[in-house]
């Protein structure tokens, strides 16, 4: 059985943080191949992020990304 993510889905803003730390790992190990083996991310995974096919990523791989997930509750 499969479940829907409870995460709502990342925002433009949100889509370009992730690819702009992709971009920035990539550049200080030399390519998305060994950024991704460095950080312990799938490569195949890694370049999809950077494209911007996969958008979601998990808290893990935020983690490795050097980012995070905030959920916040506000009153209406």
């Amino acid at each position: 059985m499969r479940y829907a993510s409870s995460f709502k889905q990342p925002t433009k803003v949100e889509q370009a943080l992730i690819r702009r730390h992709v971009k920035a790992l990539t550049k200080k190990f030399g390519n998305v191949r060994q950024a991704a083996l460095h950080i312990g991310v799938n490569p195949k995974y890694m370049y999809s992020l950077a494209r911007g096919e996969k958008v979601n990523p998990g808290d893990t791989v935020l983690r490795k990304l050097g980012l995070r997930r905030v959920t916040y509750i506000e009153e209406r």
